[in-house]
């Protein structure tokens, strides 16, 4: 079963952890094109187009011209410790064990608008690329589009007789494949929890589950689709009533 995940904008180098896999993104080589565009940005104009703080655009401007393929050690971090959002506070990396950490290393994917899929081991510098910016290339007019065909080839690649795709990733990076041409059955996960007699999805809660359930499947050695209904962290249920085919929904 391959498990999906979006990445966070908030990031950190720092690690306690004593897991010693690394490994360089696979797909190193197109994010080198990605800079090569972005390094002829000015502070200005990365602004605009990342929608953020004349402050954040000067950091990460200082980012895209110190960026390598081949950093130091110093200037890196595994990609699984890298992202600090909401997601990855509820799957708190550093404290799995590592016959945990190994499972993601077989079974999970990062996806991302600069190195567009990573494993948990791959070493990553600090970074500020959502692919959902429209950022032009030779081969583009957005980073969609620039990933879409590269993506897709990837990760059936990765499946072994049609594995099971679980996504866990926001619609925002999980429309970046070609879902059509994907060769295992996607299983998308709702959480919704209970607000004034209805139930809705609450982001902060969303995406915390979300860890929460990826750091589930590498506790419990997970490997089928079905299995995933018996998940009852924090609260949440499996709701058979509302869930569809394609569509697993949890409640609380």
């Amino acid at each position: 079963m391959k498990i999906l995940l979006s990445p966070a904008k908030i990031m950190s180098l720092e690690t306690n952890s004593s897991w010693n896999e690394h490994s360089q993104p696979i797909l190193i080589d197109y994010s080198k094109k990605l800079q090569f565009v972005l390094k002829n940005y000015s502070p200005s104009e990365l602004g605009n187009l990342l929608n953020i703080s004349s402050k954040l655009s000067g950091e990460n401007w200082e980012r895209i011209q110190q960026w390598s393929p081949n950093p130091s050690k110093k200037e890196c971090v595994q990609a699984i410790f890298a992202f600090k959002g909401e997601v990855y506070r509820g799957l708190n990396a550093e404290s799995l064990s590592n016959s945990s950490l190994n499972y993601l290393q077989k079974n999970l994917l990062i996806i991302s608008g600069l190195y567009g899929l990573l494993h948990p081991s791959d070493d990553i510098m600090l970074y500020r690329l959502e692919m959902g910016k429209k950022l032009k290339t030779e081969q583009a007019n957005d980073l969609y589009g620039f990933w879409r065909n590269i993506l897709t080839n990837y990760l059936n690649n990765q499946l072994k007789n049609d594995e099971p795709i679980l996504n866990l990733a926001s619609n925002e990076y999980f429309k970046v494949f070609d879902s059509k041409k994907l060769k295992g059955q996607i299983m998308n996960i709702e959480f919704k929890d209970y607000r004034n007699g209805s139930l809705k999805s609450i982001m902060t809660y969303f995406k915390n589950a979300r860890g929460k359930m990826t750091r589930w499947c590498a506790e419990n050695s997970i490997t089928q689709l079905d299995d995933i209904k018996t998940y009852n962290e924090d609260g949440y249920e499996f709701s058979d009533q509302l869930s569809t085919k394609r569509n697993l929904i949890f409640i609380r």
